[in-house]
């Protein structure tokens, strides 16, 4: 039987909190951070660790690229509460959830945990970016010429640049990611690239929009 959209994205929450509490040791964090978004034909220290978890459901390399994001030097949440992403103000969304109700009017945001929330209202990699230059310092004209040179990449090359770049947002305490999101992005880049891309970027500049014209 096919795995549903559903069981995807319980898939994708439930192996990043599965990565993040193997991160809990250090010699295993090790493991998962020499990834460094290679290829998993090069990755020969994460198969023991992280082939069970992904068993079933395909896109080894999404899976390998974001467990060595999460495995980066940053402080890790605890492993026995749910992980927190950094949540912008709620902006419109382009894909609007099919959970919303009848009078056509959107669903009030979730306060608690992002799995509870609509998947397509949690912040994706464009959000994130966006964050970034309005609440941690980045500059606007170096993260828009990196946003517009992301969303032309292919998969060989969007991953090591995503690797590096949560390093360089690690350094300022930005990279609170939502790393099941970005997982079901990296795992469909190769059949979505173009609508994918489309989404990051018009988040990117919608959030970035909102955020900014609020501290003014």
């Amino acid at each position: 039987m096919p795995v549903t959209t559903a069981q995807r994205r319980a898939h994708y929450d439930d192996f990043v909190h599965q990565v993040i509490t193997l991160c809990q040791v250090n010699g295993i964090r090790a493991d998962l951070n020499s990834g460094f978004g290679r290829p998993v034909e090069e990755c020969s220290r994460m198969p023991e660790h992280l082939t069970r978890h992904i068993a079933g459901f395909g896109a080894r390399r999404a899976h390998y690229t974001v467990a060595s994001l999460i495995a980066l030097p940053r402080d890790l949440p605890h492993k026995a509460g749910p992980y927190q992403p950094e949540l912008p103000t709620p902006v419109p969304s382009r894909n609007p959830d099919t959970t919303a109700p009848a009078n056509g009017h959107p669903a009030p945001p979730a306060a608690a945990s992002p799995i509870e929330r609509p998947w397509r209202s949690r912040p994706d990699l464009g959000t994130h970016l966006a964050i970034a230059v309005a609440r941690h310092g980045f500059k606007e004209a170096t993260m828009t010429d990196r946003v517009k040179t992301l969303t032309r990449l292919d998969t060989a090359l969007l991953h090591p640049r995503l690797w590096t770049l949560t390093g360089h947002l690690n350094s300022r305490g930005a990279a609170r990611l939502d790393f099941a999101v970005l997982l079901e992005d990296l795992a469909w880049w190769d059949d979505d690239r173009l609508e994918t891309a489309a989404r990051w970027r018009e988040n990117y500049f919608l959030t970035l929009h909102t955020l900014t014209s609020k501290e003014h």
